[in-house]
């Protein structure tokens, strides 16, 4: 768990990235990709004068001699949306670049697959396989990482789901992880031993 002080999230705004059809684009529509940083400062004391396990009658900033140190991530989100096919690239930049200053995409941490009502629909009349989105999910290394494509574990040494949604509104980030069973795909079960746990990787 974090000993910051305090932490302060900073929501660029939303951006366009690309407008696209895939292979298993629906019938009638195109991908939209757009784009969000989000910059997450925490401060932390330079001196503590508390723990874990005993609490103090005083905040840290009533003792003497304690500064705030403060470390910033700065994270690119990418989201997909479908929108219909005769929509123009010009046309769908200037919703973008109408959209609320509220608009934002989130984030959704977990140790079970993330599933919306469209893929529980696919896996219920036998589309897809539970397993077959779970992969699609899994947390691991980027590219440019010396552990490029490894399962990042979780704190509690687990495997972890992540997704990013699109809302039009102001949204909070859910964490779902440490509250319940872990999934696992058979396809991975093999990985885990070799998996690492998190060590400052933003996930």
């Amino acid at each position: 768990m974090s000993n910051a002080e305090r932490t302060v999230t900073t929501k660029g705004k939303i951006t366009f990235s690309r407008l696209f059809s895939n292979q298993y684009q629906k019938a009638g529509s195109k991908t939209l990709e757009i784009k969000q940083e989000i910059k997450t400062t925490s401060f932390y004391p330079s001196k503590k004068f508390d723990s874990n396990l005993q609490d103090s009658l005083f905040s840290n900033n009533e003792f003497d001699g304690t500064e705030e140190k403060e470390y910033s991530v700065t994270e690119t989100r990418v989201a997909w949306i479908l929108v219909p096919s005769d929509k123009t690239e010009s046309e769908v930049r200037q919703m973008i670049n109408a959209l609320s200053s509220e608009a934002c995409i989130y984030k959704y941490l977990s140790n079970q697959p993330i599933l919306d009502d469209n893929q529980l629909n696919a896996i219920s009349n036998g589309l897809r396989t539970k397993d077959q989105f779970a992969v699609t999910q899994l947390v691991r290394y980027p590219d440019n990482h010396a552990n490029a494509n490894e399962l990042i574990l979780d704190p509690n040494g687990n495997i972890q789901y992540r997704r990013t949604f699109f809302s039009k509104s102001s949204k909070e980030d859910i964490d779902t992880r440490g509250t319940g069973d872990v999934y696992i795909p058979e396809e991975i079960v093999h990985e885990i031993s070799g998996a690492s746990s998190i060590a400052g990787q933003t996930v």
